[in-house]
C-alpha cells in the first residue's frame, strides 16, 4: 500500500477550499462534507497509483505527474516508490495545466 503524502501547497489549497465555502458562502457543513470527499478521493491512491492521467499523456510535454479528478476538484500528484505526492488540489474549472506550467506552445 502507499503513502499518501500532501505537499505544504495542497494543504494550503484544502485550507483555502475550506475556508472559501465555509467563510464566504457561509455554509460550514458543506465544507467539511466537501474536504472529506476530496481527501477520500485521495486515499484511492494508496491501493491504485495509476488512477488519473498522465500529465505527459495529455500533453506531450515530459512529466512524471499524474492528473485526479475528486467531484468538482482536481488533484495534481506524482508516484515514487510508495509515496504519493499530492503537489496542489484546484478546482476543476480551472486548467491545472496552465496551472503548472503556464502556455507550454509558447515554451516549445
Amino acid at each position: 500500500m502507499n503513502k499518501v503524502r500532501l505537499t505544504p501547497e495542497a494543504v494550503r489549497d484544502l485550507a483555502e477550499i475550506r475556508r472559501y465555502i465555509s467563510g464566504e458562502l457561509g455554509n460550514p457543513s458543506a465544507a467539511q462534507r466537501i474536504v472529506g470527499s476530496i481527501t477520500e478521493n485521495l486515499r484511492l491512491l494508496e491501493r491504485h497509483t495509476p488512477a488519473g492521467p498522465s500529465v505527459e499523456a495529455l500533453t506531450g510535454h515530459p512529466s512524471d505527474l499524474r492528473i485526479l479528478a475528486c467531484s468538482k476538484f482536481t488533484a495534481i500528484y506524482n508516484a515514487e516508490n510508495s509515496t504519493v505526492s499530492v503537489a496542489r488540489i484546484m478546482i476543476a474549472r480551472q486548467d491545472p495545466i496552465w496551472v503548472l506550467f503556464g502556455n507550454i506552445e509558447k515554451q516549445m
